[in-house]
C-alpha cells in the first residue's frame, strides 16, 4: 500500500512541510513579541509558551531554543500543567461523545449476538444494567441507564454509522433507547431512560429498533460506499475514504485528494452515483476469510484493523468494500442522490457532505420555499428570478453610485458651512461638529478633505445614521509629525458617549452608544488634543 500511494504521500509530505514553514514563521513572529521587554535572565511564562503551541503550533523545544538564544528561559512545569489538563478536556470531551459509554467491567456478560443485519425486532435477556458508573440490579421510570442484552437488533456505533434507537419492553416496563455504543469489551450498550413501570436484570425483553430511522441511515451508508467508488472513477484511483459519518439526516464523508472539487466534478460524481442508483444493482453481503476478501478486489480503510473473517458489501459490482454496517438491499431504494457542499478538513483531506431519500425530498421543499418567497419579495416569476434579481442588483448598483456622488456635493457644502470653526489647539488647527442624518461615509470624505487642505489639522466629526452615532477623526500629516493620533482622539470622543473604536494615527472611525452625549464627546476630543498640544 506504502508502494501504491507513492505519489499520494509525497505530496502530503511537501504540503506538511510548507504549512510548517508557515507556522515557524508566524509562531517566530508572535515570539518576538512575547520577548519584547524581557531582560536577561527572565521567563517566559507557562501561559505565553502554551499558546503558542496551542493555538499556532508553535512547538515548545524550539520556544525554548530561541529563549535560550535570548538569555532567556521557559516556565516548561507551567507549560506542562497547561498541557496536561488540555489532555484530560479533551478525555472528557471523548467520554461525552460517547466514544466509550462505560468503563464499567461487563466480562462476566455473554457477548452481544447481533440479529439486526436481518431483523428489526428480537426476544432478548437483559443481562446487566449500569448507571451513574455501577452495575444495578434494577431501574425505575425516570432511571437513565446502560442496558447490556445478550441478542439485539441495536447496532452499535461503529465504522462511522450511528447507533440505533428505539425501544426495549417487558411485562413490566417500557425503556425508550436513544443511542447504542459499544463497551471496551465489546459488548452493546443501549443507552435509554426507563419510561413506565420497573425494569429487572434477567427480565426477557422485546428489542426494537426505530425503523424509519435505520432506513434513512442504511441509505446514507449504501450512497457514502457508492459515492466512494464514483469519486474513484472521476477524481483517479489515488482517492482513498479519510473517514465517514453517516446518520439519518445525511452523510459525511472524507477523502483524500489535494484541491477544491470543481463544479463539473461534482456534477459528474453526482450523476455517477446516481446512475448507480437508478440501476437499481442489488446488494449483497458474504462473510469470508480476508485473504479471499482480498482477492475479490474489495476495499478496505488503510489503518483499520480486521479479523481473519470479514463481511464484504457488494452493490452489483460497482462498488465493493469490508463493511459492517448495515445496508439497503438494492441501490434503488437510495431514492437519489444530491451532493450539498465540499469542503476542506485538512492538509490533502476533502470532506463532501449529502443526502438521499426523503432527506433530498426535504431540502428541495427548502428550496421551493425559498425561491417562492424570493419570487413574491422581487415580483418575478421563479423562471425569471435570477434575471429579475441581475437586474434589481443592478439598479441598486447605480443608486449607490448617485447617492455617493450626491454624498460628496452634500459633504462639499457641509464643509463650507463648518470652515469657519477651525481655531487653534496649540500646535494643531482644530475642528469639531455634530451632523445629524450623516453617515460615516460622508463624514470621512468631509475628513480627509480638511486634512488634506491642512497639514496641520485636526478634524473630528460626529453624526447619527439610523440611530447609530459614529466618529470619524482625520489629522494631517504636520499634525501627525506633532504627536497627533486620530485613532486616539477618536477613541477618547467614542468613550465619552459610551463607545469605542480607533484607527490609524491620520484618519479613524468610532462608535458612540448615548446619541445625548455627541457635545461631550467632542469636547472630549478637544480636551485630549489640548492635553497633547
Amino acid at each position: 500500500e506504502l508502494a501504491d500511494r507513492h505519489d499520494y504521500i509525497k505530496r502530503v509530505i511537501e504540503m506538511e512541510e510548507a504549512r510548517f514553514s508557515t507556522t515557524i514563521d508566524q509562531g517566530l513572529s508572535l515570539l518576538a513579541g512575547v520577548m519584547e521587554g524581557l531582560k536577561s535572565g527572565e521567563q517566559i511564562s507557562g501561559e505565553a509558551a502554551f499558546k503558542l503551541y496551542d493555538t499556532f503550533g508553535f512547538p515548545l523545544d524550539l520556544t525554548a531554543d530561541i529563549a535560550a538564544d535570548n538569555g532567556l528561559t521557559v516556565d516548561e512545569a507551567g507549560f506542562e500543567k497547561l498541557m496536561l489538563a488540555q489532555r484530560e478536556r479533551a478525555r472528557a470531551a471523548r467520554t461525552a461523545g460517547g466514544a466509550v459509554a462505560s468503563d464499567v467491567r461487563d466480562d462476566d456478560t455473554p457477548q452481544t449476538n447481533f440479529l439486526g443485519y436481518s431483523k428489526n425486532e428480537c426476544g432478548a435477556t437483559l443481562c446487566a444494567m449500569i448507571a451513574g458508573g455501577e452495575r444495578v440490579g434494577i431501574a425505575s421510570a425516570g432511571d437513565k441507564a446502560e442496558f447490556i442484552l445478550d441478542d439485539t437488533v441495536f447496532y452499535a456505533e461503529s465504522g462511522g454509522q450511528v447507533g440505533d434507537s428505539g425501544v426495549l419492553t417487558t411485562e413490566n416496563a417500557v425503556v425508550r433507547i436513544d443511542d447504542c455504543k459499544k463497551s471496551r469489551s465489546g459488548r452493546f450498550l443501549h443507552l435509554g431512560e426507563v419510561i413506565s413501570g420497573k425494569i429487572v436484570v434477567g427480565d426477557k425483553v422485546n428489542a426494537k429498533i426505530d425503523v424509519v430511522r435505520r432506513a434513512a441511515i442504511m441509505r446514507n451508508h449504501s450512497a457514502a460506499h457508492l459515492l466512494q467508488a464514483a469519486l474513484r472513477k472521476v477524481l483517479g484511483e489515488r482517492v482513498h475514504q479519510a473517514g465517514q459519518y453517516v446518520y439519518d439526516k445525511r452523510l459525511r464523508f472524507d477523502f483524500s485528494h489535494f484541491a477544491p472539487m470543481t463544479d463539473d466534478e461534482l456534477e459528474r460524481v453526482e450523476q455517477e452515483v446516481n446512475e448507480a442508483v437508478l440501476a437499481g444493482l442489488s446488494v449483497t453481503t458474504n462473510e469470508m476469510p480476508i485473504e479471499e476478501a482480498k482477492k475479490t478486489g474489495a476495499m478496505a480503510l488503510f489503518g483499520e484493523k480486521y479479523g481473519n473473517v470479514v463481511r464484504v458489501v457488494d452493490m452489483g459490482g460497482y462498488s465493493t468494500e469490508f463493511c459492517g454496517g448495515t445496508h439497503v438491499d438494492n441501490t434503488a431504494k437510495l431514492g437519489l442522490f444530491h451532493i450539498v457542499s465540499e469542503s476542506s478538513v485538512a492538509a490533502g483531506v476533502r470532506r463532501i457532505e449529502a443526502v438521499t431519500g426523503f432527506n433530498l425530498i426535504e431540502l428541495m421543499k427548502d428550496d421551493e420555499r425559498a425561491i417562492k418567497q424570493t419570487s413574491q419579495v422581487l415580483k418575478a416569476g421563479s423562471n425569471d428570478l435570477a434575471q429579475h434579481a441581475a437586474q434589481v442588483m443592478s439598479e441598486l448598483h447605480d443608486r449607490d453610485r448617485k447617492i455617493d456622488s450626491l454624498s460628496s456635493r452634500v459633504a462639499e457644502l457641509q464643509l463650507d458651512s463648518i470652515s469657519n470653526r477651525m481655531h487653534d489647539v496649540g500646535k494643531f488647527k482644530m475642528i469639531t461638529a455634530s451632523f445629524p442624518g450623516m453617515n460615516a461615509d460622508a463624514l470621512r470624505l468631509m475628513t480627509d478633505r480638511i486634512r488634506d487642505k491642512d497639514a496641520g489639522s485636526v478634524a473630528v466629526l460626529a453624526g447619527v445614521s439610523n440611530g447609530k452615532l459614529v466618529f470619524v477623526a482625520a489629522c494631517g500629516a504636520q499634525a501627525v509629525k506633532n504627536g497627533a493620533n486620530a485613532g486616539k482622539i477618536v477613541k477618547a470622543a467614542a468613550a465619552a458617549a459610551g463607545g469605542g473604536g480607533g484607527g490609524r494615527p491620520d484618519s479613524a472611525t468610532a462608535g458612540g452608544k448615548d446619541v445625548s452625549k455627541v457635545g461631550e464627546a467632542l469636547a472630549a476630543a478637544e480636551a485630549f488634543v489640548k492635553a497633547i498640544a
